[in-house]
């Protein structure tokens, strides 16, 4: 690149490259071919991922799993990715006008969502269901399954030298209800590898009936999809997380159940959530205004990781649901006053708890945050039954805009 009499070096004009933000970078895959294998490069990655390392925390969204696009709350313009707007954004103008669609999943900047059409009856099928990343405008069409099943949950293969995302899983639940000889009830799950292009169905055995699962929004973390299963004989009992291994071929097909901390209480309050990079599964509860927080440890056992809060004590003597946990600070909780219907952020160290209006967006030392209390008005006056457990679905961006996995040509 020519300045005048003077040319730059390539290598410090890579090392300027690779201190932009990964939106602007993108940009440069399209000057020639040489810069896009350079960019797409493995020594370029490390290089960008080394000069931004002290960056604490990528682009994300606490999203609804929901017949639209809806988001709780979003972060973005960090260094990291520049994105002048939050995440749900760049999925809304994707969807057509005529169609309605639904987000069922993410998982290390993957979404999965679903794409809707009237029949003659004007009944609602599955027109179209993709993969991949929104912000690079990047879509896998995943064919439909060999029988009607539920969409439940969607996981990504990380490659543990660079972090790259490698393959992803599409699970789907049947809708029979089935049991085995040994009395153990029977989940039937449709399996679509990224790897291979095709629906492998698996028959995995639990203790604990699934009946419920399907119908509430699971979680993924580190391969495992975690589902929440209800009493299916009585309303009263709090229900198990329900995980499976779907990336480790070695492991049996008996499915572990964890039952939740405490006794139920009709008066409770609940969510299901990750934080820690995603690393940790969290349960929050609130109950006769007492928050209590929970860390599932290695061995599938809970425990308390931090002292409980009472709610009165820190100016919050009024109905609150816990919503969920700052993907990458778990020391930053996201509830909902149903007294002021508005997001509320608490910070669980300091325990200062602030109510946010409509739309409000702040900024902090990497970007800003923004929140719609509009949607989450909407989700949480529907789907905050006391009986169940909230889980809003993390769409956080990775580090590094990996490729989409598709099949080899």
């Amino acid at each position: 690149m020519a300045t005048g009499r003077r040319r730059i070096p390539e290598a410090l004009l890579v090392e300027i490259v690779a201190r932009l933000p990964l939106r602007s970078i993108t940009r440069f895959k399209s000057v020639s071919k040489t810069w896009k294998s350079l960019v797409e490069s493995s020594y370029f990655r490390g290089l960008f991922i080394s000069l931004h390392r002290n960056s604490s925390s990528s682009s994300w969204s606490l999203m609804f799993r929901t017949d639209n696009i809806t988001e709780a709350i979003g972060f973005h313009g960090c260094k990291t990715w520049g994105l002048h707007k939050s995440l749900g954004s760049y999925i809304l103008p994707f969807q057509p006008t005529s169609s309605h669609y639904s987000y069922v999943a993410s998982s290390n900047g993957l979404v999965w969502i679903e794409i809707f059409a009237n029949r003659v009856d004007n009944m609602p099928y599955v027109h179209k269901s993709l993969v991949g990343n929104p912000v690079l405008q990047q879509w896998v069409e995943i064919p439909p399954p060999p029988e009607p099943c539920v969409a439940t949950g969607l996981v990504t293969r990380v490659e543990e030298e660079n972090g790259v995302v490698s393959s992803f899983k599409v699970v789907r639940t049947c809708q029979s209800r089935d049991r085995d000889m040994e009395e153990m009830f029977v989940w039937r799950v449709y399996v679509y590898s990224s790897e291979t292009g095709l629906w492998t169905l698996k028959r995995l055995v639990s203790s604990y009936p699934i009946f419920y699962a399907a119908s509430y929004p699971s979680m993924n973390l580190n391969g495992m999809i975690f589902m929440w299963e209800m009493d299916s004989d009585s309303i009263d009992q709090p229900g198990v997380l329900i995980p499976h291994d779907f990336w480790n071929e070695e492991s049996d097909d008996q499915c572990q159940v964890i039952p939740l901390p405490l006794p139920y209480n009709k008066h409770v309050r609940r969510c299901l959530t990750t934080t820690s990079g995603g690393d940790d599964v969290i349960y929050i509860e609130i109950i006769d205004r007492k928050l209590k927080v929970w860390k599932l440890n290695i061995n599938f056992e809970w425990r308390l990781s931090r002292e409980e809060i009472n709610m009165e004590s820190v100016g919050f003597d009024f109905d609150c649901f816990p919503m969920a946990m700052n993907p990458f600070d778990s020391d930053i909780a996201y509830l909902w006053s149903r007294q002021h219907c508005c997001l509320v952020t608490g910070n669980l160290k300091t325990q200062e708890f602030i109510v946010h209006q409509d739309l409000e967006e702040w900024s902090s030392n990497e970007g800003f945050y923004r929140l719609k209390t509009s949607d989450s008005k909407s989700y949480m006056e529907s789907n905050s039954n006391v009986t169940s457990v909230l889980m809003l679905s993390q769409f956080v961006l990775p580090k590094w805009m990996d490729l989409i996995p598709r099949l080899p040509n």
